[in-house]
């Protein structure tokens, strides 16, 4: 079995959507997994011994320079292959998928691992990248879809997004959502919580809202920073934690400088923080990126206990908190009844965070990915 990756850094994500998946198929189907991570030339060093150390099976190859060639790595991705065994892949986006199928007579199967709307998403956020790379993205997506042999989507959303885009008429697919870590530790340490909520002058019957990600475009972060606007203006009791590097809060730090705190913490100290804080914030503008994504974050923010305030229309995430009674939808929120979240409620999360968002709870799925 292969798990071949293209220009994806080995960052938080990384490592709980890739070498985590690839440690649950050989625990789960005592099957071996190679893993092949095309990487590119920056930093290339340092982060082959990052995917290495994580993840020994591991082939890495360095990128061929430049956006839009990304056919060239195909002669690289065959040349690695050209001793190995046979055996199916699991590809993860466009291009890894394109790659494999071009490489098909190296692998017997290709499954293509759709981490969201691809075409979409170059047209709303990534066209400054590659205007040229942005105009063949329908056709690149739509050769990966009908092509593979078995396809993994995010969420049911991303599916019926094919069905409209492309005719997809197949069911030869699963839907996984991005999982939790399985070395998450899913507890609530309550001494750990008060400490920290003292370290950041929260008081017991305040509110802490807590952003947890980046200002990368589709986050979203202007509208967020408007939904924090009223939030305080309605509720003098609510505060917010930004856990991101330091220069995306910078407005919000600015107006609300006793109220807004900024945290930029290593990965293993982030669940502590996230469970000291009452409620997660996942805003997202209304975009067919967002429509049919699975954000890792929002897996994360239960595991910590938190109710999730998220936009309408994220992925299948919408009406899963609303079903589960684990959140609120942000366009509907009234922020002066918002009230501080209880051990309880947290300890009721968590345990919907371990069925819905551990890998185990899709192993029927693996197991129909690895017979296809």
């Amino acid at each position: 079995m292969y798990f071949l990756t293209y220009n994806d850094a080995p960052d938080g994500i990384y490592m709980s959507q890739v070498i985590d998946v690839c440690r649950f198929w050989e625990d789960t189907f005592k099957e071996r997994v190679t893993l092949i991570s095309i990487i590119s030339l920056r930093d290339f060093f340092v982060n082959k011994q990052k995917i290495k150390r994580a993840y020994p099976d591991s082939i890495v190859i360095p990128m061929f320079p430049g956006i839009e060639n990304w056919r060239m790595n195909s002669i690289r991705l065959k040349t690695a292959l050209l001793f190995r065994k046979k055996g199916n892949v699991i590809s993860r986006g466009v291009f890894a998928t394109l790659l494999a199928l071009d490489s098909k007579n190296k692998f017997n199967k290709v499954c293509f691992d759709a981490r969201g709307a691809y075409a979409a998403e170059w047209e709303e956020y990534l066209k400054e990248y590659s205007p040229t790379l942005t105009s063949k993205m329908k056709d690149l997506e739509k050769d990966a879809l009908l092509k593979s042999d078995y396809r993994i989507a995010v969420s049911q959303k991303l599916v019926d997004y094919w069905k409209e885009m492309y005719g997809y008429a197949e069911t030869t697919h699963v839907v996984i959502p991005c999982t939790l870590d399985s070395t998450l530790q899913i507890n609530y340490n309550k001494e750990q919580v008060l400490q920290i909520r003292n370290s950041l002058n929260v008081a017991s019957n305040e509110i802490l809202l807590v952003y947890s990600g980046s200002s990368a475009q589709w986050q979203s972060f202007a509208k967020l920073e408007e939904y924090i606007a009223t939030a305080f203006e309605q509720n003098p009791r609510i505060n917010l934690l930004m856990l991101c590097k330091p220069g995306a809060e910078k407005q919000l730090t600015l107006k609300y400088p006793e109220r807004v705190m900024q945290a930029w913490v290593r990965p293993e100290e982030v669940p502590i923080y996230l469970s000291a804080a009452d409620y997660g914030l996942l805003v997202r503008e209304p975009s067919v990126t967002n429509k049919v994504s699975s954000p890792v974050k929002f897996a994360e923010y239960l595991a910590a206990g938190l109710p999730v305030i998220l936009s309408n229309g994220v992925g299948d995430y919408s009406a899963f908190v609303q079903e589960k009674k684990c959140g609120n939808i942000v366009e509907t929120v009234n922020w002066a009844e918002l009230k501080p979240n209880t051990e309880s409620e947290k300890l009721r999360i968590q345990e919907i965070a371990k069925t819905y968002f551990s890998k185990t709870a899709y192993a029927d799925s693996y197991r129909k990915i690895r017979s296809c």
